[in-house]
């Protein structure tokens, strides 16, 4: 039987680092596709800002440490996922290149042989959740009653925890309700309407699976040609 796809997370934030591949895992769920497998932790940038740094492999910052890192596991595909803050907005108003962009660049830098997506979630990983209030009441991970005002962007909003502790009736839990919350996220033209971000994660996990899988198309015809040989 063949090993299955391994596609390794790297994220910042102690909650993502259970909630993504929790929502990675539904995702191939989701498609269908057996073939492909996540580690239960996904790899820790510890602090907010520390891929975005300059490479410093002594400080263990810059995005192309833990690529190096996540590489030497033989990955099939690394997906990396970070908060934007905002960093994005900044860097529209001085029209510099997007940061998505510019770390992917970084990334393939240090790592070419290997399929790699960046997805900034705009401002915060939790916008995903504000905009998927109905399935996550519906899932019962938050009480009935109480509404967001209706924002024709819900990506402008900031501080998202704050807004997510007000519907929960009690703080919210980074390290609890990030992976509950991301159990429930659905995979919706609906959901990626209203969230631009997500839908950038979406289609970003579709060119990852498929780079993954013609990288290993590749290495296999390879591998029998040098048999034959």
């Amino acid at each position: 039987m063949r090993r299955p796809l391994r596609i390794l997370a790297i994220v910042e934030g102690h909650g993502e680092q259970t909630a993504v591949p929790v929502l990675l895992r539904r995702w191939f769920q989701y498609r269908g596709f057996r073939n492909f497998e996540t580690p239960d932790l996904a790899i820790r940038a510890p602090g907010a800002g520390a891929l975005k740094c300059p490479h410093d492999a002594d400080d263990e910052l810059g995005v192309e440490y833990y690529v190096e890192m996540a590489a030497r596991e033989q990955p099939d595909g690394i997906l990396i996922i970070l908060d934007a803050d905002d960093e994005c907005l900044e860097r529209s108003k001085t029209r510099r290149k997007g940061l998505g962009l510019e770390l992917l660049e970084r990334a393939l830098a240090v790592a070419p042989h290997i399929p790699i997506q960046v997805v900034v979630a705009n401002r915060e990983y939790e916008v995903w959740f504000l905009a998927a209030l109905a399935r996550l009441r519906r899932a019962k991970l938050l009480p009935a009653g109480q509404r967001l005002a209706t924002l024709s962007d819900i990506e402008a909003i900031r501080d998202c925890k704050k807004r997510l502790s007000a519907l929960l009736g009690r703080p919210y839990e980074e390290t609890i309700d990030q992976s509950d919350f991301s159990s429930a996220l659905p995979f919706t033209s609906g959901m990626a309407q209203r969230s631009r971000s997500y839908r950038k994660l979406l289609k970003a996990l579709d060119e990852l699976t498929q780079q993954a899988r013609g990288r290993r198309r590749h290495t296999d015809k390879h591998s029998t040609a040098a048999r034959r040989r």
